[in-house]
């Protein structure tokens, strides 16, 4: 079996190299998994008036890097062009080992396994189950092989296919994406021998609670031409029932990714590949925008949204850099995100890799590795992996200055609920919530929200509880700021 799956591994590399505040209140709720965050043309949003503002906010960024390169199946460079998830208290990373004998990019597979308690300081298990380079198996591998490996829990798959994968290998049935399936996410088995999807390179996974499925972020092969150039884009699948849907495109560059690309000294903009994170019905897709010349270039990332299953993924307007190469201080060239963030106490984690050099540093001009070049990533190790911090749903939203009102629509109030509002105010300000052709629900009998909460209850001098409309009428929520922001808010049964 493991000389099967050695016989695997992706040849070439070329393709492949290529200021938030945590001080919040704790949060009141624990229901408050599946907030909606208010991206600027949500259709939920029926009016504004005052001065107020859509925005976005900036991660912190972790001074320095959480795991780097110190063995030698990774000795070159650690790279999350993986996942981390959060179970039981335990983070459970897999990321792509650059090994150090990897001369050539031919061995640019590996999966590598870490633990950790905290998310900060992070093991690197011995769990015996590959013997790379005839250098036994006391190593932190993981017994599946593929580039861009991302893992999801899937719940409602058997005991022996909780743990999902996809990655890019050159397999006996072909190059492409493929998908495999683990009980415990160590010991792997792929679906098929043949790919699900016939294109190649970066693939990202992640699960939707909200949706109730698997959604599939992947670079499109062959590349769809724009103004006449073929360029990096990004299709979307998805899992549902257990079954792969095809792929369909999702994400082009446009004029606008170009002209951003131009302002930092590269005449191409295109969509490397994508992380994402679940949002109430919605998902923020965290793009990798390719600023490059030919094979050398930058990726920095900014936010995308997509409001449902099916909907149109938007830009933040203006395209702002969310994280941008130049940010970590431990790797300045390019930058690529896990596939989702992880939930820690009060903030929401992303973890991601940061190279030494630009992408394609060590490919000449005519497409070829030049030797030194790589010898010199080798031993400086290429990558290492950081992680950006933010305060749990404040990407985006909306600020007055000094005041404006927001109008909310809510659909599907069939029981008594509360409304909860994630914000924050300036010294003196405050959100005020009323409801229309509500009697005593007014701004002026509503207890003014100050501070700062992640979840706190729209709350009256009569109480929280917002009774239900007749005949499933929607419930029209006004939010009356002053010097505030606001980022997301969620409904939730009273009882």
């Amino acid at each position: 079996m493991r000389q099967i799956l050695l016989t695997m591994l992706i040849v070439g590399v070329a393709n492949v190299l290529h200021a938030a505040d945590s001080s919040v209140p704790k949060t009141a709720y624990k229901k408050n998994s599946a907030m909606e965050l208010l991206f600027e043309s949500r259709t939920e949003i029926t009016k504004r008036t005052g001065k107020i503002y859509f925005f976005q906010r900036k991660p912190r960024i972790h001074p320095e890097s959480v795991l780097g390169p110190d063995s030698f199946v990774d000795g070159a460079g650690t790279m999350c062009y993986g996942t981390v998830l959060r179970e039981n208290g335990i983070f459970r990373m897999w990321y792509q080992a650059w090994p150090r004998d990897w001369k050539n990019g031919s061995n640019s597979s590996l999966i590598g396994y870490a633990e950790s308690d905290d998310g900060l300081a992070w093991r690197k298990p011995k769990l015996g189950l590959v013997d790379y380079a005839g250098k036994g198996t006391d190593n932190n591998l993981v017994d599946i092989f593929g580039h861009s490996f991302t893992v999801f829990i899937d719940p409602d798959a058997p005991a022996g296919s909780r743990y999902r994968a996809t990655m890019c290998i050159r397999g006996g049935g072909g190059y492409g994406y493929y998908t495999a399936h683990s009980a415990d996410g160590l010991k792997w088995e792929y679906d098929q021998p043949v790919p699900q999807w016939k294109s190649s390179d970066v693939i990202t996974s992640i699960y939707h609670p909200g949706q109730r499925r698997g959604i599939v972020a992947l670079k499109v092969r062959p590349y769809p031409y724009v103004n006449g150039i073929p360029r990096r884009s990004i299709g979307i699948a998805e899992l549902r029932d257990g079954r792969w849907s095809e792929a369909h495109s999702a994400l082009l560059p446009d004029e606008l990714a170009d002209t951003d690309a131009r302002s930092r000294g590269y005449p191409v903009g295109d969509y490397y590949g994508m992380g994402m994170m679940p949002a109430g019905s919605g998902t923020v897709g965290f793009l990798w925008q390719f600023r490059h010349s030919g094979m050398h270039g930058v990726n920095d990332v900014t936010l995308v949204y997509q409001a449902g299953r099916g909907e149109h993924w938007e830009h933040v307007p203006g395209r702002p850099d969310f994280i941008s190469h130049a940010d970590p201080s431990f790797g300045q060239g390019t930058v690529y995100t896990s596939s989702c963030p992880v939930t820690v106490g009060d903030e929401q984690w992303l973890y991601f890799t940061a190279y030494t050099r630009i992408h394609g540093w060590y490919i000449n001009n005519k497409g070829r590795i030049d030797d030194k070049r790589m010898q010199t990533v080798i031993d400086e190790g290429l990558s290492r992996i950081g992680v950006a911090r933010w305060p749990k749903w404040r990407l985006f939203g909306f600020r007055s200055d000094p005041k404006g009102s927001l109008t909310l629509k809510l659909d599907g109030v069939r029981e008594p609920c509360r409304l909860l509002l994630n914000y924050e105010c300036e010294q003196g300000g405050s959100v005020r919530i009323s409801l229309e052709d509500v009697p005593g629900r007014t701004e002026k009998n509503s207890i003014p929200l100050t501070g700062s909460s992640l979840d706190a209850a729209a709350t009256w001098i009569d109480g929280d509880v917002l009774a239900p409309r007749p005949k499933g009428q929607s419930v029209e929520a006004t939010l009356h700021m002053d010097r505030a922001s606001v980022y997301a808010y969620q409904v939730l049964p009273a009882g």
